[in-house]
């Protein structure tokens, strides 16, 4: 196949012959496209990399390629056949490892995607990629999504993935001290979900992670029933314990991780005042934080290349290791 080109589109992406054991996670959606409560009626597979033009996504997927060239397993399942069996939606996950350099922390990186879809090779890969350059290990999670009454199975698939890489960090040749998570829009939900209590590593019985890094994500959620990523979130009838879990500012506790925030004003989907209650939340609570807002850039954006928002990884990384000390 040729070099990857903005102009490709999903389903040419799909058919790169290295990507064949993964194709449908290189972006996990529902495929029929009517049932697609983000773009209804608009067959995913049509997407371009075109249509996100700020973000790194030809570099992102050509290191997943060349690694697999090289003989580098970089696609893991997180669950057992049995657990599987029992739970078959758990088979809609996937663990992508990206190698830094050996015995550095790692990063696991969760796209977004209205938690409809995950939009891997937007926003996990490109970060991914970028943070290897910088010589820090990544893991990209294709989390459960496309469900009514998801929670708490995202950050579950959070704890199955760090128990897998924690289980075989000698193979990964990473270090399993001052790990970070982070995650874009609905994946930062998902992240920010890690650090509470309710939701995530304490759940889990699973150890804190030096830091959080919230890309646009949805901090604040209200109780609206009719709302598709509310509904998503919670179900029909939901447990009022979940209900309240899903504000995550109002989550935040003393011993929440260490977080890096950061969100473009004019962000069209994700209300920045949510970023702004998060950063009010951390900072009333004592936790160690660093928010960063620009003004253009929208939401999606990924690493932010060409917008406002471009080398807010280089602070996050440089933060993640400030709070690591």
């Amino acid at each position: 196949m040729a070099e990857f080109t903005p102009e490709m589109t999903l389903r040419e992406v799909r058919k790169t012959p290295e990507f064949a054991d993964f194709a449908p996670f290189i972006m996990f959606c529902n495929e029929d496209p009517a049932d697609d409560p983000v773009n209804p009626g608009k067959d995913p597979e049509d997407f371009t990399m075109k249509s996100d033009p700020v973000c790194a996504t030809i570099e992102g997927l050509t290191v997943l390629r060349d690694n697999v060239r090289k003989g580098i397993q970089v696609a893991y399942d997180i669950y057992t056949d049995e657990e599987k069996a029992k739970e078959p939606d758990k088979d809609n996950t996937k663990l992508f490892f990206f190698p830094g350099k050996p015995g550095k922390p790692f990063m696991l990186v969760c796209a977004g995607g209205g938690y409809a879809t995950v939009c891997s090779f937007l926003e996990g890969f490109p970060v991914a990629a970028r943070l290897n350059r910088m010589g820090y290990n990544a893991f990209v999670l294709s989390y459960r999504v496309n469900e009514v009454g998801l929670l708490p199975k995202p950050t579950e698939d959070v704890a199955a993935a760090l128990r897998l890489i924690f289980a075989n960090a000698d193979k990964f040749q990473v270090s399993t001290e001052n790990y970070a998570v982070a995650g874009f829009s609905a994946g930062g939900h998902v992240t920010g979900s890690w650090g509470t209590n309710y939701l995530g590593y304490p759940r889990f019985g699973m150890p804190k992670p030096a830091l959080l890094v919230l890309a646009y994500g949805a901090s604040k959620t209200k109780a609206n029933p009719g709302n598709f990523f509310f509904r998503s979130m919670v179900g029909d009838n939901p447990d009022p314990e979940m209900v309240k879990a899903v504000d995550i500012t109002a989550n935040v506790t003393p011993d929440y991780p260490a977080t890096f925030l950061w969100q473009c004003k004019d962000d069209p989907l994700v209300p920045f005042e949510a970023a702004e209650a998060m950063d009010k939340a951390l900072e009333t609570a004592g936790v160690p934080h660093m928010f960063m807002a620009f003004e253009k850039g929208g939401h999606g954006i990924g690493l932010g290349d060409n917008t406002d928002a471009a080398g807010w990884l280089d602070h996050a990384v440089e933060f993640w290791e400030t709070v690591s000390k």
